[in-house]
């Protein structure tokens, strides 16, 4: 391992690359190395590698420092431990349920072994993070490192040891306002560091010299933005939430009070970030005497720069409707003026003011906030900024073809982001739907801007995506309410005509075949998995969107097609709110019931969406979801014994049997449909009184526990089997009974109900040839299981016998004889073809099953054959 270490400081940074590339395997497997390394070479033989001008070099030790921070706090072992202790407690229905939060895992600590190491290296990754020599993709790339390792969240819960370092904060802001300031001027950046403050070089690595300025992606800003976010919503005490505010406040006042107006920019701009991130403390700093007007003093600068980093914050800050009022009557002149700059980069921003303050109604078409037609003026206005035309007559512009590379390269980031923000804003407005959604070069501009990856984009992109197909959940308005509302003289809502079930269900078809299932797939994947921009909020918006289209039965293939399956289950399981994990998993439940779930869930994938549609089988979701839930379930479980086991392990077959007692017909019929499949595993016997050992059935049931199920299933689907009114569940009763009916615990069960007898021959004699089916492989197994002869001479001295002999005599069907009423029924929406095939093939079963009883009975010598002597 020494030789390894010594490899580390090799000239050729090739070299010392793949070393590091080994050196992270190891440290995984055994975190005693990572600590050894550690000291050998030390922390700032780490961070003099990250200030390398070398793309490659920079790095690849960025990744080694997340591998060697992972491999000493162990936080990825805590995490799949702890996720493993909720589950289990989830699943455990012995404990009493409480409303109070319990302790179901201790939480993080930092082994005394390795903290002072671990807190040594976060320090020096926080100095470097406002450091002049780094490079602007090692800079995001160490501020990720952060976001991830510093919350409590997703790390080492270490945000009040961050808040409490001497200038943490500060470089944090130090970096947000270069991120947005840095464009003004090559200036340094005020308090910035100096050559003097760094580290010396490392050996082979040659002298860098940045002139003092912080180095910035578009990405930058965002990124420090949610880490003060996350850093933010760990602090729970007021005492530390003020600490931090203070040291906001400070540093921009101290900026605000410089002499120079481009600190007065770089505090515009810091303010803009904290909007952007911890929202309350960009609230508590505008709030103060003299800023917001400072703000609307700066948007009158002759600088155009200075314009838009004063218009992105004043927009930043115009969130909250309460706010908005505060600020309205002064902003709204000063926006009308800027938006009749010739700069695009101002006449967007003021643009994107103009409609945050603009529709304070929402979608309610009775109260416009604008004069009618301003939105869709508007909306052609960003249309221009998003496509990169410049105005002229319709005729030039519909002549122009459509140039879509000029949204992409890095100095059009901020003007694509801001003219999809306006048309998310503007799009609340009816008219505007229909204008983006009839404009198809439009819709593809907007689809192009997932594949960009502007983090800064993901919010409004999903807002706008939201607006558009009406995705938003909607409270329901009873008339009650809108009579107490009419009594009381309150406002009542009213909606767009756009807004129409009829108008929304077009808009959505319209833009699934102008390409959303891709946009919505590029936006998952390249801005919403793993990034800073994926949090819980977007990817529920995400899930919503996805769940319109799911609504169109037509389009899941196009849905599935372009990988839905996979984005729906990462949105359905990790890092995404509760309504959102619910809206993502009735996606999939949606789009199981449609086709073959090996098809359109191919490979492990279809066990791998058996847990989140088991969440939708939850009684605080509405019935629909439950619905679509078991049938879901039902598709799945009907494929093979791999399905049914997951099912069972997950621990649905309970949550199943709870919906065989719902009062609701459909529910109900969809829980025993569900179980009727679920009862071809073995475990399902046995959970409903089976005898039978598991092991000498199903190989895949081994190792399940045994299932002990607290309900008297056989006997409420016995009396199921009465059910004149609802057909279908009385063939799926009668099918769980008969595929339960081999194992001799089952048939003691059957026997024991009241009235058994009578029900049996009910089942029988049922004009179905389905439901006959099923009765006569019921009959065959009373008869034809070792160990019940007893009960088979029961049968052969009883009228049953009579009905095993009508069974196995009924003539074959031809193609001509009617259907009984009760087949149609159980055929809905089937060829006509297809049914008589079916019901043909269940009466040569049925005839079959009757023969092998009698030929039983025969055998026992309870009756004789015809033509014996």
């Amino acid at each position: 391992m020494s030789q390894i270490f010594e490899l580390c400081n090799h000239p050729k940074p090739d070299l010392v690359n793949l070393v590091l590339t080994l050196l992270g395997s190891i440290i995984k497997q055994n975190s005693d190395y990572g600590l050894r390394l550690l000291n050998t070479l030390s922390p700032q033989y780490f961070i003099r590698r990250v200030f390398s001008p070398c793309n490659d070099a920079s790095a690849g030790m960025c990744k080694f420092l997340r591998c060697l921070l992972e491999s000493l706090t162990q936080i990825s072992v805590y995490r799949k431990a702890r996720e493993a202790a909720i589950e289990a407690d989830q699943k455990d229905k012995s404990k009493p349920k409480s409303f109070l939060p319990r302790n179901i895992y201790p939480p993080y600590k930092l082994d005394e072994k390795v903290k002072k190491p671990v807190e040594e290296v976060l320090c020096h990754i926080i100095r470097a993070t406002s450091s002049y020599r780094l490079e602007a993709s090692a800079r995001d790339t160490l501020l990720e490192l952060l976001a991830w390792i510093v919350p409590e969240a997703t790390g080492i819960a270490w945000s009040r040891q961050f808040v409490a370092g001497e200038g943490n904060i500060e470089r944090l802001l130090e970096v947000a306002a270069a991120a947005s300031a840095s464009m003004i001027t090559q200036r340094p950046v005020r308090g910035g560091r100096t050559a003097s403050a760094e580290a010396p070089e490392a050996p082979g690595l040659p002298e860098i010299s940045r002139g003092g300025v912080l180095k910035t992606s578009a990405n930058t800003r965002m990124t420090v933005a949610c880490l003060l976010s996350r850093i933010f919503d760990d602090l729970h005490s007021d005492k530390d939430r003020q600490k931090f505010s203070q040291q906001c406040a400070d540093f921009i006042l101290d900026l605000l009070t410089d002499k120079f107006i481009e600190s007065k920019v770089e505090a515009a701009a810091v303010i803009g970030t904290l909007f952007s991130g911890p929202y309350e403390v960009g609230s508590h700093v505008l709030s103060r005497e003299g800023i917001l007007e400072g703000l609307l003093l700066l948007t009158q600068a002759e600088n155009v720069a200075y314009q838009t980093v004063a218009l992105d914050t004043i927009i930043l800050a115009t969130n909250k409707k309460d706010k908005c009022m505060a600020i309205i009557d002064q902003a709204v002149p000063i926006l009308r003026s800027l938006y009749k700059s010739s700069d695009d980069a101002i006449k967007v921003r003021a643009l994107v003011g103009l409609c945050k303050l603009g529709v304070l109604g929402g979608t309610d078409a009775s109260s416009p906030s604008m004069a009618e037609g301003s939105t869709v003026i508007l909306t052609k206005a960003c249309r221009r900024l998003l496509l990169g035309q410049q105005s002229g007559d319709n005729k030039a512009e519909a002549e122009t073809s459509v140039d879509f590379a000029r949204i992409g390269p890095l100095s059009a980031a901020n003007s694509t982001r801001w003219a999809v923000d306006g048309l998310a804003f503007l799009s609340l407005a009816g008219e505007v739907k229909e204008a983006i959604v009839k404009d198809r070069d439009l819709l593809t501009a907007i689809y192009k801007v997932a594949e960009m990856g502007y983090f800064d984009a993901a919010f409004p992109l999903a807002s706008l995506l939201a607006n558009l197909t009406n995705s938003f959940e909607e409270k329901e308005i009873t008339p009650e309410m809108v009579e107490l509302a009419k009594f009381t003289k309150q406002h009542i809502p009213e909606k767009h005509e756009a807004d129409d079930p009829k108008v929304i269900a077009q808009r959505r078809q319209t833009m699934i075949d102008a390409g959303l299932p891709s946009c919505l797939f590029n936006l998952t994947t390249k801005l919403l998995t793993n990034t800073v921009a994926s949090q819980p909020g977007i990817r529920e918006l995400v899930s919503r969107i996805y769940l319109s289209c799911a609504e169109c039965v037509d389009c899941r293939g196009v849905l599935v097609s372009a990988g839905a399956g996979r984005v729906l289950i990462n949105l359905a399981l990790e890092n995404n709110t509760d309504g959102g994990k619910r809206a993502a998993a009735q996606a999939l439940a949606k789009l199981t019931i449609t086709a073959d779930p090996r098809l359109t869930f191919p490979g492990q994938r279809s066990l791998e969406v058996i847990r989140p549609i088991l969440q939708l089988l939850n009684i605080d979701c509405p019935a629909l979801q439950n619905f679509e839930a078991l049938l879901a379930l039902t598709n799945l479980a009907s494929l093979d014994d791999n399905h049914r086991s997951r099912i069972i392990a997950e621990g649905g077959l309970p949550l199943v049997e709870h919906y065989m007692f719902e009062e609701h017909k459909q529910l109900r019929r969809a829980a025993v449909e569900c179980f009727a499949n679920l009862a071809q595993h073995h475990a399902t016997v046995i959970a409903c009184g089976g005898t039978l050992p598991l092991e000498e059935h199903v190989e895949v049931g081994r190792k399940l526990p045994s299932l002990a199920s607290g309900s008297e299933v056989v006997k409420l689907l016995m009396l199921y089997c009465l059910e004149e009114a609802d057909v279908a569940l009385v063939r799926a009763a009668a099918g769980a009974l008969a595929t339960m009916s081999y194992d001799p615990g089952i048939i003691k069960k059957i026997v024991a109900v009241n009235k058994w007898f009578d029900i049996l021959q009910a089942v029988a004699a049922h004009p179905s040839s389905a439901i006959q089916h099923r009765a006569a492989f019921l009959l065959r197994n009373l008869v034809v299981v070792p160990g019940e002869r007893g009960l088979a001479e029961y049968l052969a001295q009883s009228s049953m016998l009579e009905v095993l002999m009508a069974l196995a005599q009924q003539p074959s069907l031809s193609d001509t004889d009617p259907f009984p009423p009760e087949t149609v029924v159980l055929s809905q929406g089937r060829p006509k073809d297809a049914i008589r095939r079916e019901a043909i093939k269940d009466r040569e079963k049925t005839k079959e099953a009757a023969m092998d009883a009698l030929k039983k009975l025969a055998e026992y010598g309870l009756i004789k054959e015809a033509g014996a002597k």
